[in-house]
């Protein structure tokens, strides 16, 4: 042994990068032996694994459908996110039913007389449906955010075709599915609708009812109805005032009337009163034709007092009797409008009136003058006409009394008044509106049977395709590789720490406290020289095999 001359290096507490290559070199063949294996069976299976084609469809989702929450009008709640939407929908899709209805209509599998079960899982197995998003500015936060824009659906199989075909029947029934559901919303949405507006309609014809009592009760009190009642007011006012006015005409000629009575029965007898109306006839008659009615009264009473009767013991009947001959005459001569026939009118009403009274005729020292009788008519008719007036009169006031009355009450009846119409308005927009949006479900419903209102939209249909998508021989085989290292540096490395053996100056001053004088490295053998350059070229060719396999099937 040789004993080195100069003094003994010690080594640092942590080992070198040297005394790790020492290590490798040294447990080379439990590194081939771990991790060649497993570079081998991945290499194995990145070739061995059979084509698989995947044929796939874009679904684009329209703006309206992407992320908005739209009311459910059958549970009162809000529908979910779109992706939440396409996931509730692929598991409709992919049911074991729907997967079944696959099955038979399309020979995917080869050998499809397995189990139902098992060849379910197999088909869902090799179906995916992937949620496509797009980063947009949201203008509400000003951020930027994610959205829901699309979904793809892919089927997988070692047929092109079959793969093409699978992917075309599962587009087509999400499209299918998405349609059903929107039309059972709409459907849903008509009936809510439809049971709301009836509901709404029975509340209208209540509160139309309600409004038509109050206007039953408070008629003439509404506030619609208040310039109306000014109106009203005004013209009860002034017929007041007309009535007030004939009243007193009509005083001022009674007691002219009176006057004029008291002086006729003054005169005595019977020539006197002859000449009188004699007088009385040629003096009118300049002024008056022979068929005016006072003319016709004096003629009659001049034939009377003529052929020896007296007027003196006429009866009320006979006075009326008279009167009403009068009438007709004037009637045939003058309109009904003419103050000669309505103050024979007012005679004839003023002893109509006396005669249902039970009243007599007058008795006095002047009875007998026909004057007397006369203006004893016209006295009795403007008495007559003097109380029907008052009562007139009386009528009126009660009336304004009444309208004055309701102006005061119009506030308070306009407070409710406004309340029941506001409740009414707001019913009937209410009714409606709900009118408006059932017509829009109905409207919807029937654009989405027929095919024109699908908020999905195939972007890119299913095709047959050329290269298979799995499986990803170059990936196989990478991790192959990673696992082969990592699982022999794993072995070397609990082999080391199980290993007891001294393996240099460190282990010796840990294990005997002692330093040690020297150190006789490792003498190879010339044999182990000679193959060391085949080994390495062994392994680089081995590597070399490995990757061209890995390029060329790959």
């Amino acid at each position: 042994m040789n004993i080195p001359s100069g003094p003994i290096k010690i080594d640092d507490d942590a080992p070198g990068f040297g005394e790790y290559l020492g290590i490798i070199r040294k447990r080379r063949s439990l590194l081939v032996k771990i991790g060649l294996p497993i570079i081998a069976a991945s290499a194995l299976l990145a070739i061995g694994l059979p084509d698989i084609y995947q044929s796939s469809g874009l679904i684009e989702i329209e703006e309206d459908a992407k992320s908005l929450r739209t009311v459910n009008p059958t549970e009162g709640e809000r529908a979910p996110y779109a992706d939440q939407y396409v996931e509730r929908l692929s598991t409709i899709v992919l049911s074991s039913k729907n997967l079944q209805r696959l099955l038979s209509e399309h020979q995917l599998y080869d050998d499809q007389s397995e189990s139902k079960s098992a060849l379910i899982r197999r088909l869902r197995s090799n179906i995916g449906v992937d949620i496509v998003t797009t980063k947009i500015l949201d203008p509400h936060t000003g951020r930027e955010r994610e959205v829901v824009t699309a979904f793809t659906v892919s089927y997988g199989n070692r047929d092109p075709r079959r793969a093409h075909e699978g992917a075309t029947w599962l587009v087509e029934a999400f499209l299918a599915q998405n349609r059903a559901d929107r039309r059972s919303y709409a459907a849903d949405a008509v009936q809510f609708f439809s049971a709301e507006a009836a509901r709404v309609k029975k509340h209208v014809a209540e509160m139309e009812a309600k409004l038509a009592e109050f206007k039953q009760k408070n008629a003439g009190r509404l506030p619609e109805l208040t310039e109306v009642n000014l109106g009203a007011m005004d013209r009860t006012e002034t017929e007041i005032r007309n009535v007030e006015s004939q009243l007193q005409a009509l005083r001022r000629e009674r007691v002219f009337l009176i006057s004029q009575l008291q002086q006729a029965r003054s005169i005595a007898p019977e020539s006197a009163n002859l000449r009188q109306l004699e007088e009385e006839y040629r003096r009118k008659s300049v002024s008056y034709d022979e068929s005016h009615p006072d003319m016709i009264a004096l003629r009659r009473q001049i034939d009377t007092l003529r052929s020896g009767g007296s007027v003196a013991g006429m009866s009320l009947r006979a006075q009326l009797q008279q009167q009403r001959s009068i009438l007709k005459e004037a009637r045939q001569r003058y309109s009904e409008d003419h103050p000669d026939v309505k103050r024979i009118a007012r005679n004839i009403q003023s002893l109509e009136a006396r005669i249902t009274a039970g009243d007599s005729p007058d008795e006095s020292p002047a009875a007998d003058s026909p004057m007397a009788v006369q203006l004893q008519t016209q006295l009795n008719a403007t008495d007559t006409q003097i109380a029907a007036l008052q009562t007139r009169g009386g009528e009126l006031r009660t009336k304004l009394n009444d309208l004055e009355s309701r102006m005061t009450t119009v506030p308070e009846v306009e407070r409710e008044y406004q309340t029941v119409t506001r409740d009414l308005a707001s019913a009937r927009a209410k009714y409606e509106e709900l009118l408006k949006r059932q017509m829009d479900a109905e409207v919807s419903e029937a654009a989405i049977a027929g095919g024109t209102a699908d908020k999905f939209r195939v972007a890119a249909a299913p095709s047959v395709p050329e290269k298979p998508a799995k499986p990803k021989r170059v990936a196989i085989a990478a991790v192959g590789v990673i696992l082969g290292i990592a699982a022999s540096l794993t072995g070397v490395i609990m082999a080391q720490l199980l290993d007891q053996t001294v393996r240099g100056v460190r282990d010796v001053r840990e294990i005997l406290d002692v330093m040690p004088l020297t150190a006789v490295p490792v003498i190879q053998p010339v044999r182990t020289r000679r193959f060391k350059p085949l080994k390495a070229a062994a392994g680089f060719a081995l590597a070399v095999v490995f990757i061209a396999a890995v390029v060329f099937f790959t």
